[in-house]
């Protein structure tokens, strides 16, 4: 894809205003000839908008006759655009095909996956997170987020601020 595309600004005036974007995005995957065949997922991805947006964006241009476009069996489209909406001057760099690959698109899942799985995971398999060690570090890892927080579950019996709390008296006196 061209990053940038020089375009006649008066020819995309009558075009409606939500067209001549796409139609830009459309022109960038665009070989010499003016032949692309850009998925619709590529064209809103291009075009920062959504795929029911691009795909209504190229049915439009298809109607009013600025591009042509031919289903090809079992892919996408291939579109044609119209000889004067193609850049004028000649195009920076020469391309091998219309549609680029971007550095994040997924062109070997397989070997994605390895890496994935390759990757140290956020869960260390010796240390259990279930369950604190003691009843003591329990209390005051609940003590911690009271104080913090306020947080306290019903769970634990009544907050460390009711009568009847089963917080033990130690650790109430020494970290309040």
């Amino acid at each position: 894809m061209l990053a940038f595309v020089p375009a006649v600004i008066n020819l995309y005036r009558p075009l409606k205003p939500h067209l001549r974007w796409t139609m830009q995005v459309l022109v960038s995957f665009a070989d010499r000839s003016g032949r692309c065949w850009p998925s619709i997922r590529a064209v809103a991805r291009h075009a920062s908008i959504s795929k029911s947006a691009a795909g209504r964006h190229l049915t439009e241009l298809s109607r009013i006759g600025v591009i042509s476009r031919e289903r090809r069996p079992g892919r996408g489209y291939e579109y044609q655009i119209a000889p004067q909406f193609l850049p004028r001057a000649p195009v920076s760099q020469l391309r091998a095909a219309a549609v680029p690959h971007l550095a994040g698109q997924e062109t070997e899942p397989g070997k994605q996956k390895e890496r994935e799985r390759k990757r140290a995971r956020f869960v260390n398999p010796s240390v259990s997170y279930n369950e604190l060690p003691d009843d003591h570090a329990k209390w005051q890892a609940r003590l911690r987020g009271w104080r913090q927080s306020r947080f306290w579950l019903p769970l634990w019996g009544p907050r460390p601020d009711q009568a009847g709390h089963f917080v033990p008296a130690t650790l109430l006196q020494t970290s309040g």
